[in-house]
């Protein structure tokens, strides 16, 4: 029993943080800051991004953290302690934490912003 709540207990944690941070990262990047309107006078608004990336962003933000969590606690069976599973599995998990908000923020702050495609044309709607 002793495992499963620290299984249980780690994945709901990392759930949680993996959503959050991945609201967060989204919902305060420049390419969601220009679908949503910020620029002059909301011009170029596309609210479809409430419906097509948000809810990829938040299922991606609750599924990669906990799926590592759980895969690095159950993987190394054998000889080894609960406690020493689990301090392979918080490494793993907060690597892969890491690396999925990096890409995360990455993608969602371009290096060149004029060149943000808001309605699939291939200029920036923003140049009109």
């Amino acid at each position: 029993m002793e495992q499963r709540d620290a299984a249980g207990y780690g994945g709901c944690a990392t759930a949680a943080l993996g959503a959050a941070t991945a609201l967060y990262v989204w919902a305060s990047s420049l390419r969601t800051g220009l679908h949503m309107g910020a620029g002059f006078e909301g011009h170029a608004r596309d609210l479809s991004v409430l419906w097509t990336e948000l809810p990829l962003v938040l299922l991606a933000g609750a599924l990669i953290p906990p799926v590592t969590w759980l895969l690095t606690l159950r993987l190394p069976r054998g000889h080894r302690t609960l406690r020493s599973r689990a301090l392979v599995a918080g490494a793993c998990t907060a690597a892969v934490f890491a690396l999925a908000t990096w890409g995360l923020h990455t993608w969602a702050n371009p290096h060149h912003p004029d060149h943000i495609r808001l309605s699939g044309a291939l200029a920036s709607d923003l140049d009109q």
